[in-house]
């Protein structure tokens, strides 16, 4: 269209439309929007597998076009067998959280509403999307298993490390209605205590370091014993790591020629302590902070916001809220890191 013929109808549209036909008129753009911002991905995952050739299923590179699927999108072939391929075919959604998905018109708008927050699936449902409930908690499984490994690599300055603990759910299991419990203990319901006093196997331990850039790692481990092996190729060498002094941690310093720092638990004030106050807290002093107030938003966002999560779920909903937490993060972002763009 034409500069001067666009201009007329902008300010047509400005002074003859009504309400109702501006709340149209938006709706419609939004659709065009979302159609575009998915073809523009689309066309960008096409590209970068275009120029790689490499196989999601073997690994292998020098792969070959091979027509087209019934989508109209671009299909490659691995190399034959005898010349170390697979000889199998894939797209561009093969080896994304998005594989196999349909709709694709209707993925930025879902993209667009999960960037707003944590949203159920009944408000997902009744913001009119088009799809049912089940294809949106599958979506949405879809959505957050793109962000779960989206975590520092490395970490290195001040490291503050510490383990934080979830109850074991079997949220969404029919074994205890079905007679084939998944635990050998009654149901226990949102917001219901262990039953086991203190630490036991109904306690899921969470691994978390932070570091004083905000990198963030955190990984489901089966006791602290798994600590040192976990973060040893994380922990960058001359770090200084902040803990309470398990002596792992200390292990783990030696083994990354990094400083360790051991940091007392508060002793807890009296009443009468805290209204005399106390000295305050001098600048550049090692404490742990930052991985305790991350602990409590972990906290907040998985039981309140989310209203629990299953533990087979539960790294996939930690790394959305380091999503939902990070710098320069919107809907613009979750789409195309969903299919694997830098």
């Amino acid at each position: 269209m034409e500069e001067a013929k666009f201009r007329r109808l902008l300010a047509r549209l400005g002074n003859d439309l009504s309400p109702d036909q501006h709340i149209e008129l938006r709706d419609h753009l939004d659709r065009i929007e979302g159609d575009r911002a998915t073809d523009i991905a689309l066309g960008e995952r096409c590209r970068e597998v275009a120029s790689a050739r490499h196989c999601p299923h073997c690994g292998a590179g020098g792969a070959v076009k091979h027509g087209f699927d019934k989508h109209g999108r671009q299909r490659f072939k691995c190399r034959e067998k005898s010349s170390g391929g697979c000889d199998r075919t894939f797209n561009l959604l093969t080896g994304t959280p998005l594989a196999r998905m349909r709709k694709p018109e209707r993925w930025h708008a879902f993209s667009k509403a999960l960037a707003d927050g944590f949203i159920s699936v009944d408000r997902l449902h009744g913001s009119g999307l088009g799809i049912s409930r089940l294809t949106i908690w599958r979506w949405r499984n879809r959505f957050l298993a793109a962000q779960a490994a989206n975590q520092a690599v490395r970490l290195g300055g001040v490291v503050e490390a510490d383990e934080t603990y979830f109850k074991t759910s079997f949220k969404g299991s029919r074994g205890w209605k079905r007679g084939n419990p998944r635990a050998a203990r009654p149901p226990r319901y949102h917001g219901a205590p262990a039953i086991k006093r203190g630490l036991s196997d109904e306690q899921v331990p969470i691994l978390t370091a932070v570091d004083s850039n905000g990198g963030i790692f955190e990984a489901t481990i089966n006791g602290l014993g798994a600590i040192r092996p976990t973060l040893r190729g994380v922990i960058e060498p001359g770090s200084i790591i902040c803990s309470d002094g398990i002596r792992t941690y200390v292990d783990l310093a030696a083994d990354t020629d990094s400083e360790h720092r051991r940091i007392p638990t508060p002793v807890r004030k009296t009443k009468a302590q805290k209204l005399r106050g106390g000295k305050p807290r001098r600048t550049g002093r090692l404490a742990l902070g930052r991985v305790n107030s991350h602990h409590e938003r972990m906290k907040t966002f998985v039981n309140r916001l989310a209203r629990g999560a299953s533990t087979v779920n539960l790294m996939t909903y930690l790394g959305w809220q380091r999503t939902v937490g990070r710098a320069g993060f919107g809907s613009e972002t979750l789409l195309p890191e969903a299919l694997g763009l830098e």
